[in-house]
Parts: structure tokens; C-alpha cells; sequence
């Protein structure tokens, strides 16, 4: 068979593969729900609150991403690795650490707070301190999706996921049932952060009874240990990676007005929907390719970029295009100006892809000293792009330097990836 029949051959596989089909089809249709909730909520959002008050639930999430490092978030990575390796007790010890280090994150947020009311701004004081108050419930048990994406239970994660995203209409409900005042983006806040813990709590206490058996022997000392080390190394990944994409908003947050934040937060919401895209990959992908031997990885690997870079491109024209007719309508007139924002921050996800690609396969290889290296490298540019862009051209230029980042980081993943050596399999730190 010649080389461009086997490759037609592997397409039509692929193409055809029926389980990937079923599940990225119920992920897909979760997706769907998910980002018709967002897209719905946004203009509920924008009509409910004041632009300056949207301006400070963005200020609120532009410390978010980096304030939860704090919080090990990478050892949800590392309790996903290990569940999908099979290691019993992987979950537990893995909720347990992340509730413990939690409190560091809280710390953060109250600090948060005191900035804000020595600032005379009693709301966003209250917004970091409501974040604060919920953060261990809201945001120190998201290993409970984890744990239902190395189990392949993507009939249960079709549900999480949906409710995940109708926990933040609960802020919504509790305004509009409110007479107008002063705090409402206060009970706004507090709605979405309960409900979003309720749910993150009822999740992990069924998966504890329902896997009882796989979670009753304790994790074995060593392979704790490992995991745990792990988890610092992809928060070490994490916060590098924050330094990479996510140093613009909290400079436009100091820098600019809340107006322009706003707008910058609309943007942002639209990009997250294509990451949503991206995480159904991940998720269906991860399990089957990390158990291949490293030759077939690397070709997979080459190979479902370049399907998934197509596509990626295809769809994100398709998403400006119908965004130019349907944002004015859905959204206030004031909010125009985030218009061109989504299109390069769209634009800077699609040039990611590469760099996705590379970074995934030194995770499944657990090859960390290419990971530091790609994401190092790429954080210099994400660090030091966006503040001289914000100088100069202030929002324009920071979303433009995002683009050039996402160029730069999959360029440094394409050539970390073909000068590795895959006869080599790196092994853990604790292993060699």
C-alpha cells in the first residue's frame, strides 16, 4: 500500500471511529447547551448590571487565573493522569491536598479585598471577599470533572457540564427577584459562587460513594507522592502558562478604564467558547493516545493537528463573520467596540493549535523539561509583549500581542517536537 493510501486509510478510521463519534458527539451536544447559556446570559448580564459594574466582575476574574495557582490547581491534571492510569485512591488524596492548599488562594483574595476598600470601592472589596468566602467549595473540588473525564463517563460529564453553566444564571435569578440597589452585582456574585459550590460538592461526595471501591484502598505512599510532585509541576506549567496569556487583562484592569474592561471581558467570554472545543479534544483524546507507544503517538499526534488546525480555521471564520451581524443585535450598542477584540483574541487561539498539540504530547510523555521549555520561552513574549503594547497602543495592541504570542509559543512547541527523541521515554523524577 502506498504511503498516500495508508494516509486516506487513517483518515477514514479516524473519520469513521465510531466510539469517538458517540462521545464527542454527547460532548459536543453539551457543548452546545453550555455555550448557548453563555451566549445567552451575556446579554441578560450587560442589560442587568452597569457597564462599569461588568467592569469589575472582570476585574474580579482577571486575578482569578492567577490567584488559583495558590491553590495547586495542576494536581487536577495530576488526579486526572492517575485515575486514567488506573491508580486507586487517586481521587481522594487528590481533594484532600487541593482543599488544604485552597486556604492559600482565600488568603489571596482577602488581601484582595482589603486593597479595595483602603481604595474606597466597597463593591469590588465585597466581590474579592464573597470569592474568597466560596473558593474552597467553588473552586477547590473541580477534580470531580477530572475524575469523570479519566473515567470516560461522558454521560454523567454531559450532565456536570450543563449544570456547571446553569449554576451561573443563579446570580441572575437572585437580581431579578431583588428590588433595584446599590449591591446588586454583590447578590450577583454570591448566587453564582453558592450554587457553583453546592454543585462542585454534591458532585464529589456521589463520586466517592459511587466508586467506593476504587477509592477505599488509599493511594499506596509512593505513587501519592508522585502525583503530588506532578501536580506542583503542572502548576508550575500553570502559572507559566498564566504568565504567557493571561498578564493583559489584569494590566488592562490597572491601566484602563472599567468600560474598556468590560469590553475586554465580553471578548474573552467569546474565546472561551472555542476553548470549550479544544477541551472536548482533550478530553475524549488523552486516555487512548497516552497508553500508544511513542512512535504511533508522534504520528497521531502530527496527524490529528493538522485535521484539527483546519478545522479550528474554518470555524473561527465562520464565528467573526455571523458575530459582525448578531453582536449588535444581542448585545447594547455601547459594547460595539469588543467586536475587533474577539476576532484577534479568536485569531490567537486558532495560532495556539501547534502549540497545544506539542504541549499535550510532553505531558503524555511526561517529559517535563520540554514542557518548561516551551512554555518558558513563550511566557518571556507574554509577559513582555503585552506591557510595551499597552504602552504604545493601549486595548488594540494588547489583543494584537496575544496574537503574536500564541504564533510565538506554537512555533517554540513545533521545534521542541521534532528535535525530540522519541526512543527515549522520560520518566518521572521519583522513577529515574
Amino acid at each position: 500500500m502506498s504511503q498516500q493510501s495508508r494516509l486516506w486509510s487513517r483518515i477514514r478510521r479516524f473519520i469513521t471511529h465510531r466510539r469517538l463519534w458517540q462521545a464527542g458527539g454527547l460532548l459536543l451536544s453539551a457543548n452546545i447547551i453550555v455555550v448557548a447559556l453563555e451566549v445567552l446570559r451575556v446579554p441578560i448580564v450587560t442589560r442587568l448590571l452597569t457597564k462599569e459594574e461588568v467592569g469589575m466582575i472582570a476585574i474580579v476574574a482577571s486575578v482569578l487565573p492567577l490567584l488559583q495557582l495558590l491553590s495547586l490547581t495542576g494536581l487536577d491534571g495530576s488526579t486526572y493522569h492517575y485515575i486514567a492510569k488506573g491508580h486507586t485512591g487517586a481521587l481522594r488524596a487528590g481533594i484532600g491536598v487541593r482543599l488544604r492548599w485552597s486556604m492559600l488562594s482565600v488568603l489571596g483574595f482577602l488581601i484582595g479585598g482589603i486593597y479595595w476598600l483602603w481604595k474606597d470601592n466597597t463593591l469590588l472589596a465585597g466581590l474579592f471577599t464573597i470569592t474568597a468566602a466560596m473558593y474552597p467549595v467553588a473552586r477547590g473540588l473541580t477534580a470531580a470533572a477530572s475524575a469523570l473525564t479519566a473515567r470516560e463517563d461522558f454521560g454523567r460529564l454531559f450532565w456536570y457540564r450543563i449544570g456547571e453553566a446553569a449554576s451561573r444564571y443563579s446570580g441572575l435569578v437572585v437580581v431579578i427577584a431583588l428590588p433595584a440597589m446599590s449591591t446588586q452585582v454583590l447578590w450577583y456574585s454570591l448566587g453564582n459562587q453558592l450554587m457553583l459550590g453546592l454543585l462542585q460538592l454534591g458532585v464529589v461526595l456521589w463520586l466517592l460513594s459511587h466508586f467506593r471501591a476504587f477509592e477505599a484502598a488509599p493511594m499506596p505512599t509512593k505513587d501519592r507522592a508522585e502525583m503530588i510532585r506532578y501536580g506542583k509541576h503542572l502548576t508550575a506549567m500553570n502559572a507559566i502558562a498564566a504568565a504567557q496569556t493571561r498578564v493583559d487583562a489584569p494590566l488592562i484592569a490597572w491601566l484602563l478604564s472599567r468600560s474598556v474592561m468590560a469590553d475586554f471581558w465580553v471578548a474573552q467570554l467569546v474565546q472561551a467558547q472555542f476553548k470549550r472545543l479544544w477541551t472536548i479534544y482533550y478530553t475524549l483524546r488523552y486516555p487512548p493516545l497516552v497508553r500508544l507507544p511513542v512512535d504511533r503517538l508522534r504520528r497521531r499526534i502530527v496527524f490529528e493537528a493538522g485535521i484539527l488546525l483546519v478545522g479550528y480555521t474554518l470555524v473561527g471564520v465562520g464565528a467573526v463573520a455571523a458575530l459582525r451581524i448578531a453582536l449588535p443585535i444581542v448585545l447594547p450598542a455601547e459594547y460595539a467596540s469588543s467586536l475587533p477584540l474577539i476576532a484577534w483574541l479568536i485569531a490567537a487561539f486558532v495560532a495556539s493549535i501547534p502549540g497545544f498539540f506539542a504541549e499535550m504530547y510532553f505531558r503524555m510523555r511526561q517529559n517535563e523539561r520540554r514542557q518548561y521549555l516551551l512554555r518558558g520561552v513563550s511566557a518571556v513574549s507574554g509577559v513582555a509583549l503585552p506591557c510595551v503594547a499597552i504602552a504604545l497602543w493601549q486595548l488594540q495592541g494588547v489583543v494584537v500581542a496575544r496574537f503574536v504570542i500564541s504564533l510565538i509559543f506554537s512555533a517554540v512547541g513545533i521545534a521542541l517536537f521534532m528535535r525530540d527523541n522519541n526512543t527515549e521515554i522520560e520518566e518521572p523524577a521519583s522513577q529515574q
